[in-house]
């Protein structure tokens, strides 16, 4: 009987040092930078513009306004650091978000654009490198849909940070 109670919590610790090992090790991966990260989200850690497309005009009806994205998303850029409307600052990048609205459904993108080169024919010029995107109902409720780009603004501002690390360190 006491072999039970001693092996009971032995076991038990030992689950909990193996899953604090394979945390520590799913975390340290997760920040290492690919070159699939570099190609889309690489930028010198410059700062980037903002752009939201026109909000549909059912969105006006819940309230859902283009000002209310732009204030909410150019915020929390700013907070991060690495916001600005000059070109020769962003390199000419920028984030592009975007609102459709049928019925009770939004759907919303958001695009990270930056100048990119292709090697086949050495022309240049923007193109979308990374997004991400949200579904869902708005229930009449402009809040819940511009919570939602700022949480989309949230991940980009994670991903950027962590794949510009250094250059923005630098800074």
């Amino acid at each position: 009987m006491t072999m039970r109670r001693l092996a009971l919590p032995t076991v038990a610790l030992s689950v909990m040092l193996v899953a604090a090992f394979l945390l520590t090790i799913q975390t340290s991966s997760a920040q290492e930078v690919s070159d699939s990260d570099r190609l889309h989200l690489w930028n010198k850690c410059r700062p980037t513009d903002l752009m939201v497309a026109n909000i549909p005009d059912n969105a006006a009806a819940i309230g859902l306004t283009k000002d209310k994205i732009i204030v909410a998303a150019r915020s929390r850029l700013r907070a991060a650091r690495i916001y600005s409307e000059s070109r020769t600052e962003t390199g000419y990048s920028h984030l592009v978000i975007q609102v459709k609205m049928t019925g009770l459904v939004f759907l919303m993108s958001l695009e990270y654009r930056k100048a990119v080169m292709d090697l086949a024919t050495k022309l240049s010029g923007g193109a979308a490198t990374w997004s991400i995107g949200a579904l869902g109902q708005h229930g009449h409720n402009a809040v819940f849909v511009s919570s939602h780009a700022e949480e989309l603004v949230d991940t980009f501002i994670d991903e950027y940070l962590r794949v510009n690390q250094e250059a923005c360190e630098k800074r």
